[in-house]
């Protein structure tokens, strides 16, 4: 008599609706840190906050693709859905685990434990409500696969870098969702999209003149979030429900049952797993703002060349400057060579107005490294409180040998970095390497650690020759800034 009862009783505890409770609460533990982090980042003003976001537009595309869904043939093989789900569950601990620790230099530019969650979100819905139902939301799932701070940042980066620029990225991700929700035909859906997208470009525009100063997860988030709301309000509004039959889940409440013993302890297991640390040199206080451009030259040094670039305001903001003062020695030193010559040093001085981004773009982004192997590198004190990084890359496409020390802090209420730089070439005529963003050969470095590991692009030979050089020059400029 109690049999029935019982069985309805675990098929309402297990419906659609506490799956989906049950998943996203193990999406959240299992990647709380990442949650945290994200956060952290878009108080810094790193531009990351919005990735929080998107997943409520693609929420509501989801629901608009219910509403108006069609009858398909009842067709399911559990045991597909059980080795897909589990295959790409295991893909997303592999992410997680194994590949987002290898780019710890470039954690806060890829998130690839975002890429994780999107992984283990999939293999979630498709271990709970089975390969077919979940492959019927496939839009979504695209969006959701785009919305990786990489992505975004390379696309704001080839638009020109302004602020509007990474508020108006944002706002078309919004309304690719808000067309999906609200496209019951595929004009309907251009429409929606479009009036979103220009709904949130003309309250982005309004908000930059109002309140220039704003901080940038606000202006990604504010206009999107109105544009969004307004739109898919207005939509939902004049739209009619399509009638349509009552749908049950095919994967029953047994099936799910198993299914939960697979995804809650991968979720524990992911929770525990530590995040990569911050890497580069700490943000030092640092003198008072320079009244020109560069750094003052230090005696024993003069200054042979100027070059100002403009490029890193796609990266940095409209306000950043890169400058690069090339410096020779007034005399010689037979410790920095054999020959007595006197030895050139290029100082780059980078000023940005957010020093989070110092995180988000590494030393390493501003130099063309499709073809370098880096050396170990190594902690310098240079007085003041101020830390540098050293290190030496040999460059297999210009046969060249250079060495780099960096250091950044604070001047005034913006940060700079500082990169001083040699060659092996000791010629007054030596080429330096140019300072020049290059995604295309980040993009290759990182696929080469992907397929060969991190020691494919180690050069465990490196020999410190300049070292003695540059930590000499580098206590000399931090000195002589005060």
């Amino acid at each position: 008599m109690t049999a029935a009862p019982t069985r309805r009783g675990r098929a309402v505890a297990l419906g659609v609706p506490a799956r989906w409770a049950i998943l996203l609460a193990a999406t959240a533990v299992a990647f709380h840190s990442t949650v945290l982090r994200i956060v952290d980042e878009a108080r810094a003003g790193a531009g990351s906050g919005f990735v929080l976001v998107i997943p409520v537009f693609a929420a509501f595309a989801a629901w608009g693709l219910t509403r108006r869904r069609r009858d398909e043939l009842p067709i399911h093989d559990r045991q597909t859905d059980r080795i897909v789900g589990a295959a790409v569950l295991a893909v997303a601990v592999a992410v997680r685990a194994l590949l987002t620790p290898r780019y710890r230099d470039q954690y806060v530019i890829m998130h690839l434990d975002v890429l994780a969650v999107w992984l283990f979100l999939l293999g979630g819905c498709i271990v709970l409500f089975g390969l077919r139902g979940t492959s019927r939301y496939w839009p979504v799932w695209l969006v959701l696969l785009f919305t990786s701070p990489l992505a975004l940042r390379l696309v704001v980066a080839a638009v020109g870098g302004s602020r509007f620029a990474a508020a108006a990225t944002v706002t078309v991700l919004a309304a690719v969702c808000i067309g999906i929700a609200c496209g019951r035909t595929p004009r309907r859906g251009l429409a929606a999209a479009t009036a979103t997208v220009l709904l949130g470009w003309t309250a982005a525009a309004v908000h930059l003149t109002l309140w220039p100063g704003a901080r940038i997860v606000v202006l990604q988030i504010v206009p999107t979030v109105l544009a969004a709301a307004v739109v898919g309000a207005v939509f939902l509004t004049i739209t009619r429900d399509v009638p349509r039959q009552a749908r049950t889940c095919p994967v029953g409440p047994r099936d799910a049952a198993g299914a939960l013993l697979l995804v809650l302890p991968l979720a524990l297991v992911l929770a525990i797993l530590p995040l990569p640390g911050r890497t580069g040199t700490p943000l030092a206080p640092g003198p008072a703002p320079a009244t020109g451009a560069g750094l003052t030259v230090p005696s024993g040094w003069h200054q042979t060349a100027t070059i100002a670039y403009d490029w890193q305001r796609r990266f940095y903001g409209r306000t950043a400057t890169l400058h690069r003062q090339m410096l020779r020695a007034t005399e010689p030193n037979p410790a920095w060579d054999e020959l007595s010559r006197p030895r050139s040093v290029a100082v780059q001085t980078l000023t940005v107005g957010t020093p989070a981004l110092f995180h988000v773009y590494p030393v390493e982004t501003g130099f063309d490294l499709s073809r370098a192997r880096i050396g170990t590198k190594r902690t310098v004190d240079l007085g003041h409180d101020v830390e540098a990084q050293y290190f030496t890359v040999a460059d297999d496409e210009l046969l060249l040998t250079w060495s780099l020390l960096s250091f950044t802090w604070s001047r005034g209420t913006g940060a700079q970095r500082v990169t001083l730089l040699t060659v092996d070439n000791h010629e007054h005529d030596a080429v330096f390497p140019e300072a020049k963003p290059n995604m295309a050969s980040d993009l290759g470095r990182l696929l080469t650690v992907f397929l060969r590991g991190g020691n494919a692009l180690a050069d465990t030979e490196s020999e410190d020759k300049d070292m003695d050089l540059l930590t000499t020059l580098g206590r000399e400029l931090v000195a002589g800034q005060w």
